[in-house]
């Protein structure tokens, strides 16, 4: 019997620590895109001044930087996790919100087919009111 404990004991440790490796990959990888999606939106910053083209490559430069922004908020979920061993739904609802508005930049409103329009106005709102309805959970 304690044989079959141990061995057990075993598995759940081992089990245990899948989750840890993969975030500690998944931590290391948002690291490496984050540092690549800075430099992308130095670059275009540089690009815009140079060229002195800001009513075109401003749109750009504000989609690398929510880019950004959504890598930096999945990599604190990350963070989160190796500190509370839980994951903060309300991070990803902001990073979902920081995707749509960054798509919502991206397309010209005056072609897109209405049905997108309204699927997108739609989960808009359903981000919104999760971000409302979901209090932060307290860190300790």
């Amino acid at each position: 019997m304690d044989n079959n404990k141990s061995i057990m004991d075993h598995l759940i440790a081992f089990f245990s620590l899948v989750p840890l490796i993969l975030y500690t990959i998944v931590a290391i990888l948002l690291t490496i895109i984050a540092v690549f999606s800075v430099w992308d939106a130095l670059q275009l910053i540089a690009q815009m001044i140079m060229s002195r083209d800001f009513a075109n490559s401003l749109v750009n430069v504000i989609n690398a930087l929510l880019l950004t922004i959504t890598i930096i908020v999945l990599f604190e979920t990350v963070t989160v996790y190796f500190k509370t061993k839980h994951i903060e739904v309300r991070a990803f609802l902001i990073a979902g919100l920081t995707g749509i508005v960054r798509h919502v930049l991206v397309y010209n409103i005056a072609t897109v087919d209405p049905a997108m329009l309204f699927g997108t106005v739609a989960l808009l709102a359903v981000l919104i009111a999760g971000i409302v309805l979901v209090k932060p959970e307290p860190l300790g």
